[in-house]
């Protein structure tokens, strides 16, 4: 009977158990992230607006911001975030809150005229970190039509290479957003095999970030928002959803510091 748990973890049949969260090491500066699509209509809906707060992170990075969004975000959260910016519209909108200062590194055209990618350098107590805010096209939409299933892997590969590829070397690097794919998706595959790692499966396991109305009783979930960071430079605290709002995608959040240079 002993043998069998023995032959799964031989054979790599069972997955490795889930981290535990952790506090910041003492005198270590560390940084909270919270990556959500607000969904682009859901400015007026109170518990949406609420949620975006809701995490108390550092850096907030939202996707689908309109400019509804950006009216009713300066209003509520300038004060607790005064370092804010906007680009993009519509799906294709993003949004930046922060509560350290950030210079803007620049947009990248989303290819074949879907959502574009934002880079900026935030100057957090850990020093200077570059973020990446992402948002991959859909699998399916009326512009795609069914056919966009088909192509879906090989298109969030182009775009994640190519905006990946104006990433400033040997900075702390965050890559964050609504990658429309779960974890085992090629976008996510590209930027681990540069280094990067996922951080919510590490601690979370399967808990979705996503979730929509299925029929009259059931509802869709699965995992598309993620965190990704440079596991050279930084070292993962802890990661966590929290179901806030009536957005069909939910805030994910992540804490993380710098790496102990090796003795």
């Amino acid at each position: 009977m002993r043998l069998l748990p023995l032959l799964l973890l031989a054979t790599g049949c069972l997955e490795p158990p889930a981290l535990r969260p952790r506090a910041p090491t003492p005198g270590v500066p560390y940084i909270t992230v919270t990556t959500f699509n607000v969904e682009l209509h859901k400015f007026s809906d109170e518990e949406t607006v609420a949620a975006v707060g809701a995490t108390g992170a550092d850096i907030l990075a939202l996707q689908e911001t309109s400019a509804g969004w950006e009216e009713v975000l300066r209003a509520r959260y300038s004060d607790e975030y005064p370092y804010m910016a906007f680009e993009g519209e519509a799906s294709g909108g993003l949004a930046l809150l922060s509560r350290y200062p950030f210079e803007d590194l620049g947009v990248v055209d989303g290819l074949d005229g879907w959502h574009p990618a934002w880079h900026v350098a935030v100057g957090s107590p850990m020093g200077r970190i570059q973020v990446l805010l992402v948002h991959l096209r859909p699998p399916y939409s009326a512009r795609s039509g069914v056919g966009g299933v088909f192509n879906v892997e090989e298109a969030h590969l182009q775009e994640v290479q190519a905006f990946h590829d104006p990433c400033e070397e040997g900075t702390p690097t965050i890559v964050l957003g609504d990658f429309n794919e779960d974890p085992n998706g090629a976008g996510i595959e590209y930027l681990e095999s540069l280094g990067f790692r996922n951080v919510l499966p590490l601690y979370r396991p399967g808990q979705e970030t996503w979730r929509y109305p299925k029929g009259l009783y059931g509802q869709a979930v699965d995992t598309l928002d993620h965190i990704l960071y440079d596991a050279a430079s930084l070292v993962p605290l802890n990661a966590w959803v929290r179901y806030d709002g009536t957005s069909d995608h939910l805030p994910v959040t992540a804490q993380f510091e710098l790496a102990r240079p090796k003795e």
